[in-house]
């Protein structure tokens, strides 16, 4: 099995949110790109100059950085906060833009000697999540001007709350950039692809945020006309076996299994590669029809066919995203980013 990359597609999708909202984008690729491959996307990211890209921890920064030889014009923006081990790697690397996710990683990090122009500061309106309290947003303002602090960025985070909640988080996120001086700040971003989708252009932000929607997938409530998918899992049926005198398939007994016709086809592909068990009852596309996947194992799965399909046909998994996530119940984030890193991926 392969994943296929559509290299046209993730950059039409790009540049359809920057030009739609008039606004610079910021690729976020953590979790390996949500399975598309962390190095391969931020080559791509590159390539059409887009110089900057988020991800969830350090080493997946520092795994980036290596990849395309510390190019000393692409930035990487770290979510989580920095330990201090790492704090010199920081310093070396200003490539690596770190989140103050509160006062006290704040303090470290200046203490440290790393320059503001390397941090960006998140802000928490109460998700339970990373961030700097409100309450202390006077304290902040206090130590920038004491110390004439201009940021890399601020932001924040708009998950699923009601829409007139949103708008509430939005406009006190505006007073605080306002009151903190909005010139202090390179980037100022909100919009996950979901925020994108509630609230369209906002007009204190830089920059756009998004993750499923530069991979061309959507999930309940974000949706955006006319996004490409760039994935493609796609492999070729390898082996087919008359199954009509057997007793037992696989690790099972046929009759437990609903089987409707007398063969299947054996493909190379797993939950050793991440591909569910749960994906038993779901369908792959052969020849451009639907049949139903009925086992699957550690290495291989298998499908029911009819005599259609023939050894070395091609075999597309998760080929439609929303009958994936009604099946598995699972948000495409999830079921994509679990596919393992053995799987090639192949730019197209």
């Amino acid at each position: 099995m392969n994943i296929f990359i559509s290299e046209k597609n993730f950059i039409h999708n790009i540049n359809l949110l920057k030009n739609r909202y008039n606004k610079d984008v910021i690729p976020v690729i953590k979790a390996n790109a949500y399975g598309h491959d962390i190095n391969l996307i931020s080559k791509l990211l590159l390539k059409y100059k887009i110089n900057i890209c988020a991800v969830a921890r350090i080493s997946e920064a520092l795994e980036i950085l290596e990849y395309i030889n510390y190019n000393k014009n692409f930035k990487i923006l770290i979510f989580e906060s920095i330990e201090y081990d790492f704090l010199k790697t920081v310093i070396k690397n200003p490539q690596l833009l770190i989140s103050a996710n509160s006062l006290e990683d704040l303090y470290l990090y200046l203490k440290f000697g790393i320059s503001s122009n390397q941090i960006q500061l998140k802000i928490d309106f109460g998700f339970g999540r990373n961030g700097i309290y409100i309450k202390d947003i006077n304290l902040l303002k206090e130590l920038m001007i004491k110390y004439n602090l201009k940021f890399s960025g601020i932001f924040t985070h708009l998950f699923s709350v009601e829409y007139k909640d949103g708008v509430d988080i939005i406009n006190k996120f505006t007073e605080i950039v306002e009151n903190l001086g909005k010139n202090n700040f390179q980037m100022i971003h909100l919009q996950n692809s979901l925020g994108i989708t509630k609230y369209g252009s906002i007009p204190i932000s830089t920059h756009l945020r998004p993750g499923m929607f530069v991979f061309g997938f959507y999930e309940e409530g974000a949706f955006e006309n006319n996004l490409q998918k760039v994935f493609s899992l796609e492999g070729k049926v390898i082996n087919i076996k008359d199954i009509s005198s057997l007793k037992y398939l696989t690790y099972n007994q046929k009759k437990d299994l609903s089987i409707n016709l007398s063969k299947v086809a054996i493909i190379k592909i797993g939950y050793g590669d991440g591909f569910l068990k749960t994906n038993e009852g779901s369908l792959a596309l052969i020849n451009n029809q639907k049949f139903k996947i009925i086992s699957v194992m550690m290495d291989s799965t298998l499908i029911e066919i009819d005599d259609t399909v023939h050894i070395n046909d091609t075999v597309k998994l998760y080929f439609d995203f929303s009958l994936i996530r009604d099946h598995l119940k699972m948000n495409m984030c999830e079921v994509l980013s679990l596919l393992s890193h053995k799987i090639p991926r192949i730019l197209i």
